[in-house]
């Protein structure tokens, strides 16, 4: 649970949050929803940093450090797991089942639930006592964060205080990893994947970032159903991998965007430096653009749904032509 400072573009929530405490109205319950890479989960542990830190929540001493670092007794934080898309039960019943003990330390308990929206209606639902009435008459704090506002169920919204991170137009943000000497297609690329201009250029540096841009581009170029079964054998390994197949139908999804935006010209394109290849696709597609974007918001459902990733990935490769 590493988080280094709030973002500077949402000062304001923070100083918001930092004023409701100094005047003892903070609420026991908080949804931060909006564009992923736009600071939640950074605002989630800065507002946890506030109710223990002896400076305000300076998230630098002591104190700060372990509720960053994810050492400190009162406040648990749960996300998704490494091989998964989705918050389970079984975590939300686990965290429960830790509230349900007596803490060690006194004061506040917190509890962070990043990726509430991903989680099933039954497993938010089974929250809802929870944040109104926690076990132990222990003060507690519940923190959700959610890229997906309509994906939280509308009992859980109406019991938290909703604050929406606003996330930084893409052209900016590109603009900004172009002033950095990022190639623009990389820098165009990335604002698909994040909204936060640092984990952008991570994102860039990691290993795999090359091998899934040349595999993207190599799957927009193939034209027959033959070469998609191809594809499809030689990749499906990789494409197991749920992180790996998010960011090909991330990027899938914006190619056919733009392939329907370039029907008007060139203006607009997030992906302009592939205007050549959406030209050529958009002229060669046997099947409508509508369609075509629906397979992929379909296809991104089903993965958060726990289709196997394997399976997406078929139908991606059966279904794209």
């Amino acid at each position: 649970m590493k988080v280094a400072s709030v973002k500077e573009s949402q000062k304001m929530i923070y100083n918001i949050l930092k004023q409701a405490k100094q005047n003892n109205r903070l609420s026991h319950a908080y949804l931060f929803y909006g564009d992923k890479g736009t600071g939640k989960k950074e605002m989630a542990i800065a507002l946890a940093c506030m109710h223990y830190c002896p400076n305000g929540g300076c998230l630098e001493c002591e104190v700060c450090q372990n509720i960053i670092d994810g050492n400190h007794m009162n406040v648990d934080y749960i996300g998704m797991q490494e091989d998964k898309t989705k918050i389970s039960k079984e975590q939300i019943m686990d965290l429960q089942e830790e509230f349900s003990k007596t803490s060690l330390v006194e004061g506040t308990r917190i509890y962070i639930v990043d990726g509430i929206d991903t989680a099933s209606s039954q497993a938010q639902n089974s929250l809802l006592k929870f944040i109104e009435d926690p076990t132990n008459l222990t003060p507690t704090v519940g923190i959700f964060i959610a890229t997906e506002l309509s994906n939280v169920v509308s009992t859980i919204q109406s019991r938290c205080v909703l604050e929406h991170f606003e996330a930084i137009p893409k052209d900016k943000m590109i603009e900004l990893l172009e002033e950095d000497s990022i190639q623009s297609l990389d820098a165009r690329l990335v604002s698909c994947l994040t909204n936060d201009v640092d984990e952008a250029k991570e994102i860039i540096n990691e290993d795999n970032f090359e091998y899934n841009k040349n595999l993207f581009l190599k799957l927009i170029d193939i034209r027959t159903k033959k070469h998609l079964a191809l594809f499809y054998l030689d990749n499906q390994r990789y494409y197991s991998d749920p992180k790996n197949l998010l960011i090909l139908l991330s990027w899938m999804l914006r190619f056919l965007e733009d392939a329907n935006v370039a029907k008007s010209g060139r203006d607009g394109l997030i992906l302009s430096p592939l205007y050549d290849k959406i030209i050529s696709y958009s002229n060669s597609s046997k099947a409508s653009m509508k369609d075509q974007l629906e397979l992929i918001l379909n296809l991104f459902k089903e993965l958060n749904a726990n289709v196997s990733a394997k399976n997406v990935f078929f139908e991606l490769t059966e279904k794209f032509i």
